[in-house]
């Protein structure tokens, strides 16, 4: 299933763009220092570092709305959906799914503003 259609990655577009433009960044620097003439062909060699990558920019997320609070959290939720459902990439369905993914990690009044939250979504 393409990324843009797991429910598990509502955030997935915009991360990928980012990391998109680090990596291309960062492997321009890369070939500089090591005096590496190889093109790059926009693609990682190396699965350990793209999880390592993945694992660090979900603790950098954890820790901005650890910060930020949740109501943050909920504003980008609701911002990221209205955008994505605009494109046409994110359908009621995928959020219903995403919910039933995340529901059982989560303790019953976690659960009940999921529930809120996704009545609210659908609506959109």
């Amino acid at each position: 299933m393409p990324n843009e259609q797991d429910p598990r990655n509502i955030f997935v577009n915009q991360r990928q763009e980012y990391s998109e433009r680090q990596t291309d960044t960062s492997n321009q620097t890369n070939s500089s220092y090591t005096g590496n003439s190889a093109p790059h062909n926009g693609t990682q060699t190396n699965p350990q570092s793209e999880y390592e990558r993945r694992v660090e920019e979900m603790k950098r997320l954890a820790a901005k709305y650890e910060r930020e609070g949740e109501g943050q959290l909920v504003k980008d939720i609701v911002n990221n959906v209205i955008e994505q459902k605009a494109r046409g990439t994110l359908s009621n369905e995928q959020l219903i799914a995403f919910a039933k993914r995340v529901s059982p990690l989560l303790n019953s009044e976690q659960r009940s503003r999921l529930e809120g939250l996704l009545e609210q979504l659908l609506k959109i």
